[in-house]
């Protein structure tokens, strides 16, 4: 069973220990970028840590002794170190940014590959959209710390350090002054790290509820105009909205303190050092070129602090962002492959479902109960049944999106847990009841977006199903739009039939594949299973019982349990709960238990439907 991946109410810290991992084994992939960074990065700071000194000597050595050659040198001196810093900054910056990308985009394909390996059951807790913000915007918040923060935050390490040595060995006595400063710097900085932290993770999760809300409602625009909820739509985003407000201004107001607090200490500590080194300097135990020496120095030392005030925001989102990302990392996938799985190219013999149970949660109800079927290759079978009866959990066991847990499935009498996902959905083909099409032309779909299909494999599989004349009407260089909503549903199961023959698959699921159809739509697509039937094995699951009439074996599916097994004639004859199924469509009078339920008298034809009305209303 797999959990939502950290997006509830519930108040979360950052895991650093889990976030600082991640960004380590980032960086580790990029350990040449970062280098080259690094390197240009000490050239930078010791070209700064330059410029006080040649202050000092111009203030002590050059200007008392009125010696105007060696001022200029030295004025040329300090505006070519000015110059190669900037170059040198420039370089650092540029090689971030290169570096940052290129490590960003390895991430995105990292999870994108993960994101590949999760089960049905993940991706029916967690909504596309909140997914999508986690690869779109938690990554991108990760960028700002490679490019910003990471190498920078190096820098004033080491600037810092030095900074404090240098002050150190002119005197002493100053630098102590200094001391009692950074035990209240490191104060705030834990202080604000606790008391943003959970903050900073809450308006993570806030914005991928938005991003997934907001998908949703895109997609679902049509049902919204047309019940009037634009309004309530409008109001939930607004909520949303505020909630985010609220926790990204706690959470930027613990900033503005922290930064202003750090702001107060800089003139504290030049104010100690003007009035300690002024005395000195009195009595003559120091320069007055090391007393202004001593006050670049201090600027320089708290640029640093104030560099780090400004990136401690980017730091908390950058880690809140790892910190889901590695939890996202983290999940396992629910059905997985064996250490070592077999291969196969065709199925020989055929399938059979042996004593199969399956349940998709632990302690839920079984959704199948005792299954078992065989299908020979070259063969078909229809599975007739309720809605909720268990039908298409058959089709998900065969493609592994979820796992059984009693029983046996075999595919040429080896359990079906022994393959690989690769080839065992390479000889399985399925079409459901809703068809995803991609952005692109129907040409395109038919290929699965495959350019190494060629074009005439498309023009034999439209051949072989007589679909020419609907791809007449339909083009084949039509452009599809996003999910082919351009389409109408029984188009789009055209296509999708006439792709899995494209792809050729020996195994054809059709789960409800001319629901929803126009009668022309359905005669079309009814043809192309009749063609179907004579090139492939087929397993169709279907409501409509009259498009299963000519399959070599119906299977009634009722409550997770296999009711009846055999052909349309056979199951008539018999009288059972398929016959009943087919006069209650037929619009004829029945009477039977139906899914544990008892559907009396029901006639379709709408002679009792007018007493119902008001209970519909109501």
């Amino acid at each position: 069973m797999h959990h939502g991946v950290g997006d509830g109410e519930k108040e979360e810290n950052i895991d650093y220990r889990a976030s600082f991992r991640l960004v380590r084994e980032l960086m580790r992939t990029r350990l040449g970028g970062f280098a080259l960074a690094f390197l240009f990065l000490i050239f930078a700071t010791a070209v700064n840590l330059v410029n006080p000194v040649i202050a000092k000597t111009i203030l002590d050595s050059v200007i008392p002794a009125h010696d105007s050659t060696r001022l200029v040198v030295y004025s040329v001196m300090y505006a070519a170190n000015i110059f190669l810093s900037l170059v040198f900054n420039y370089l650092l910056y540029i090689q971030l940014v290169k570096t940052g990308q290129k490590l960003i985009v390895s991430l995105k394909k990292k999870l994108l590959d993960h994101l590949f390996t999760l089960g049905m059951d993940f991706y029916s807790e967690n909504p596309v959209g909140k997914l999508s913000a986690r690869v779109q915007s938690d990554t991108g918040t990760l960028y700002e710390l490679f490019t910003e923060t990471a190498v920078t935050i190096f820098k004033d390490i080491f600037m810092f350090i030095a900074v404090f040595v240098i002050m150190f060995f002119y005197n002493r006595e100053l630098t102590m002054l200094l001391m009692p400063v950074f035990p209240v710097i490191l104060l705030i900085v834990w202080l604000f790290v606790k008391l943003s932290s959970p903050l900073f993770v809450k308006s993570r999760k806030i914005m991928a509820e938005i991003t997934g809300w907001l998908t949703e409602q895109l997609n679902g625009i049509e049902v919204l105009q047309a019940y009037n909820r634009e309004e309530n739509a409008a109001s939930h985003m607004h909520e949303l909205n505020e909630r985010k407000f609220r926790a990204e201004y706690h959470a930027e107001l613990y900033g503005v303190v922290f930064f202003l607090g750090i702001f107060a200490l800089q003139p504290v500590s030049t104010a100690a050092v003007f009035g300690a080194g002024g005395i000195q300097v009195l009595h003559g135990k120091l320069t007055v070129g090391v007393l202004i020496m001593f006050i670049l120095y201090i600027t320089q030392l708290f640029e640093p602090i104030f560099r780090f005030s400004e990136h401690i925001s980017i730091i908390q989102r950058s880690f809140s962002a790892a910190h889901r990302l590695s939890r996202l990392l983290d999940v396992k996938p629910s059905v997985c492959e064996v250490p070592e799985p077999c291969d196969i190219d065709s199925i020989k013999k055929g399938i059979e479902f042996r004593n199969v149970w399956m349940r998709y949660r632990e302690n839920s109800p079984w959704v199948l109960r005792n299954i078992s079927f065989s299908l020979e290759k070259g063969h078909s079978i229809a599975i007739a049944g309720e809605t909720g009866g268990g039908k298409t959990s058959l089709a998900n066991l065969l493609f592994r999106f979820y796992d059984f847990q009693k029983g046996s499935v075999l595919v040429d009498g080896m359990d079906i847990r022994q393959l690989s996902f690769r080839s065992l959905r390479s000889v399985f083909g399925l079409i459901q009841q809703d068809i995803y099409l991609f952005p692109g032309t129907i040409m395109e779909n038919l290929k699965m977006m495959d350019s190494s299909i060629p074009d005439s494999r498309v023009m034999d599989a439209i051949k072989i199903m007589g679909l020419e004349g609907f791809f007449r009407k339909l083009p084949l260089s039509m452009t599809v739009v996003e999910k082919g909503q351009n389409l109408s549903i029984g188009e789009k199961q055209v296509i999708a039939l006439a792709r899995a023959l494209v792809l050729d698959q020996e195994f054809l699921v059709l789960d409800e594949a001319t629901s929803h159809m126009d009668p022309y739509t359905e005669r079309v697509v009814t043809g192309a299973v009749q063609r179907l039937l004579k090139h492939k094995t087929l397993i169709i699951i279907a409501h409509r019982l009259s498009t299963i009439r000519n399959v070599d074996r119906i299977l009634m599916i009722s409550g997770g349990e296999l009711k009846e097994s055999g052909t349309h004639d056979e199951l008539i004859a018999a009288g059972g709960l398929y016959a009943d199924y087919y006069r209650l469509q037929s619009g004829m009078s029945v009477k039977t238990e139906i899914g544990g339920n008892i559907e009396e008298n029901i006639n379709i034809s709408g002679e009792n439907m007018a007493g119902g009305t008001d209970e519909i209303r109501a």
